[in-house]
């Protein structure tokens, strides 16, 4: 009967660890305090004026401790020969302060952070609500700015440069006053331009592309990108003429009112990105962007299906050359990504209108080895006013899909022209037999819906809105890694350094492990129907000792559905 006992619990703790929801951990582990231990701290100059002067900078080289968890109710700045450095385990809480005083931390030109966590000991950036249990709702967006990192790479922002919305009016990208004398210069997207602190780029071209902002690894960017005005705000993580001396690895951005991730210009590379539940796209990129990317899953929300203003999530990837019509120069985007695998949010019952991949503004690139599914299209380009991104997507030219799985929706179809539901759309209508025979020899497929990977994800409904409000208790989880034998490919990223050689498509091997931090949001939520590798772990702490065996006891019975 012991022998029984024993092997019927071994069994419930491997069930429970496959769940993935755990307690979050905080890194405790590796010598933080808890969380109700640490010593709070407001940082700004009248609370802190040893770490922060009446600008609103870090004085010097500062060091943020997990000893302390860190309040923060005004924009921060690093400024250039400075460095923020933030330990493992370091939680970092922004307060809500709407419109063009958002709250906001801001690496300038020449500063550098050095947010270098570990799994078991990841850093936090999330919204003074957020209790940190897991409970607050990921439908929670723009609660505080965001995390900006601004360099001296390049970019293509020019005085003439115009707005996106018909060309009308000058592209808020350019530095005032607008003259060929700040060409290389400009303005970050979601700040003003009349603080020189905003700026990225060089001028006359004196960029340095090789430069360092600094580390972020194993971070978390939660409830950000607050509202600044119409179609102005802060990513999770923006980066603004970012070099490629810059290491990004294991960030997550989640709940965020604008992209997960935007890039521009700059030749950053980065690895291991997550952006689930963001109000726009995963991967935005423009301004000249020529960096490589390798490993991102992104997951739209089940919230708001219908449309509207208040409508959860949009493209899978951006792929824009420049910022605007009317741009001049030779540089566009041109960047190489790997392995991405993006669910959107498409049901059998209807979605959004996002693309997978939107391709405009002359923008050039690779795509290679990817999934994309629920969504609408698979590859939609532009072709109005003069963009030439369509006639990029042509055999031994400038933009490349290469290898990608397209997983569509049932009624999806190329033929019919009443049907939006396209794997290649051109200027928002059919393609030509030409452009799918194009999709087939780059050997890009288009698979049926649900059969390649477990796309369909739901939460608990709340409130029917509008706009509908969800919690965080998953009742549909997805599975993002194919089957061991699927999704295989002989066509393999570049061998320079940076790219791992993975000979599949999607961010993760078919048949293998999740390489999801545990201390995401992903596995806190119990997203995903993938394992942990340290059977017994429940609560996330890297440790098996009886803290685990009450969470066991206290879930026995649960649904793991």
């Amino acid at each position: 009967m012991r022998n029984l006992a024993k092997l019927s619990m071994a069994a419930g703790f491997s069930a429970l660890a496959a769940i993935g929801a755990h307690a979050q951990n905080f890194g405790e582990s590796c010598g933080c305090p808890s969380l109700g231990a640490r010593t709070p701290v407001t940082l700004n100059n009248a609370s802190s004026p040893g770490l922060v002067n009446p600008n609103n900078e870090f004085i010097g080289n500062v060091t943020l401790t997990c000893g302390n968890t860190y309040t923060c109710n005004t924009k921060l700045y690093v400024m250039a020969g400075n460095t923020l450095t933030i330990e493992p385990g370091t939680v970092l809480k922004w307060a809500d302060n709407s419109g063009v005083n958002s709250n906001a931390l801001i690496v300038t030109r020449g500063g550098q952070i050095i947010a270098d966590g570990s799994e078991s000991c990841p850093i936090i950036m999330t919204s003074t609500a957020d209790p940190l249990d897991g409970s607050y709702a990921v439908t929670n967006r723009g609660k505080w700015g965001g995390l900006i990192l601004l360099g001296n790479a390049q970019n293509n922002v020019q005085h003439t440069d115009q707005k996106d919305a018909g060309g009308v009016g000058t592209s808020t990208s350019i530095v005032p006053p607008a003259s060929p004398a700040n060409n290389g210069l400009a303005v970050i997207e979601g700040l003003v331009n009349t603080d020189s602190r905003h700026y990225y780029g060089a001028l006359g071209g004196a960029f340095n592309n090789t430069e360092s902002s600094g580390i972020l690894r194993h971070v978390a960017l939660r409830h950000g990108g607050e509202l600044l005005g119409t179609a102005n705000e802060i990513n999770g993580l923006t980066m603004g003429g970012v070099g490629s001396g810059t290491v990004i690895e294991y960030v997550e951005v989640t709940s965020n009112l604008d992209d997960g991730f935007e890039f521009f210009g700059g030749t950053v590379n980065a690895k291991h990105l997550v952006a689930m539940h963001c109000d726009d796209d995963y991967i935005d990129y423009d301004q000249g962007y020529t960096g490589k990317l390798q490993f991102i899953f992104g997951l739209q929300g089940p919230d708001n299906l219908s449309g509207g203003a208040n409508n959860q999530g949009d493209n899978g990837i951006e792929c824009d050359g420049d910022d605007g019509p009317g741009n001049t120069d030779p540089l566009k985007s041109n960047p190489t990504i790997y392995n991405a695998t993006i669910f959107g949010r498409w049901t059998s019952t209807g979605g959004s209108g996002d693309e997978s991949l939107e391709i405009r503004r002359e923008a050039k690139g690779t795509i290679a080895n990817s999934i994309f599914a629920n969504f609408r299209s698979g590859i939609s380009l532009a072709t109005s006013g003069g963009d030439v991104s369509y006639a990029n997507w042509s055999p031994g030219n400038d933009f490349n899909v290469l290898n990608c799985t397209f997983q569509i929706r049932a009624d999806q179809t190329d033929v019919d022209p009443t049907s939006s539901f396209k794997r290649v759309r051109v200027a928002g209508a059919n393609a030509s037999p030409a452009d799918y025979t194009l999709f087939g020899t780059d050997n890009n497929l288009s698979v049926a819906f649900g059969s390649l990977v477990d796309a369909s994800f739901a939460t608990t409904l709340v409130s029917a809105g509008p706009p509908p409000v969800y919690n965080n208790t998953v009742t549909d989880r997805v599975n993002p890694i194919p089957a061991f034998g699927q999704a295989t490919t002989s066509l393999l990223p570049p061998s320079d350094g940076f790219f791992t050689k993975a000979a599949y498509r999607g961010a993760f091997e078919p048949g293998g492990e999740s390489w999801l931090p545990r201390w995401s949001m992903a596995r806190t939520m119990g997203t995903d129907k993938t394992t942990f590798d340290c059977k017994g772990d429940l609560n996330g702490d890297y440790i098996v000792n009886s803290a685990d065996f009450s969470t066991f006891v206290g879930r026995f019975g649960s649904n793991c559905n």
